[in-house]
């Protein structure tokens, strides 16, 4: 009985937050304190897509947690100082988690959203999201599609054929970050920092 008391205020407390700040950045922030948890539902979209910082020093839990019986669906640990996006179905709801002895701290925005459609991908391409995690905008060249800039703590949806290739301008020179292949899942979030430090590097 307790337990569902403190969720129902977390939810009023979270709607509050986004509804005030939604005019000016429409990012949120919040405390979760130690050993507590903060769940974030809006049962009036069909789905929406969560932006999530860590703002904290330690590492938080994430689930996205099945409505009807509670069960987790799936589990994701965000780091320090990093940022993920999460979609969640109007069947789900997001829990987090700080299981540590000191307060959390989320940054988050709320994205009305819906899930692909599986018959959107072709079998000869990948869809698939690159996710800039740093403090500075990246521009990336895809020859004969498009040469997008990614800005700081933002992600790109991109549908590419197997076989093409993304490339970086570091110095006067164009170095490849990947090629699409099989081993890329749809709708899975690559890291772009990694990219490049690994093409720089290597």
């Amino acid at each position: 009985m307790f337990k569902k008391v403190l969720r129902t205020s977390v939810f009023f407390i979270c709607g509050l937050m986004v509804f005030s700040q939604s005019k000016k950045t429409n990012i949120s922030s919040i405390y979760i304190p130690a050993k507590q948890e903060l769940v974030l539902n809006y049962p009036s979209y069909k789905g929406f897509i969560i932006d999530i910082w860590n703002r904290g020093k330690f590492n938080l839990v994430f689930s996205k947690v099945l409505k009807e019986n509670d069960s987790i669906i799936r589990t994701k640990t965000l780091k320090e100082d990093s940022f993920n996006s999460f979609f969640i179905d109007k069947f789900e709801f997001m829990r987090i988690k700080n299981e540590l002895l000191v307060p959390g701290k989320i940054s988050y925005k709320i994205r009305k959203g819906s899930k692909p459609k599986s018959n959107n991908f072709n079998k000869n391409s990948k869809s698939f999201f690159l996710v800039n995690t740093t403090i500075q905008n990246i521009k990336v060249y895809i020859p004969g599609v498009k040469n997008p800039t990614i800005n700081s703590n933002t992600r790109l949806f991109l549908n590419l054929k197997i076989g093409q290739s993304i490339f970086f301008r570091f110095g006067n020179d164009m170095i490849e970050l990947i090629k699409i292949n099989d081993s890329i899942q749809n709708n899975s979030q690559i890291n772009l920092a990694d990219l490049v430090d690994n093409a720089i590097n290597k």
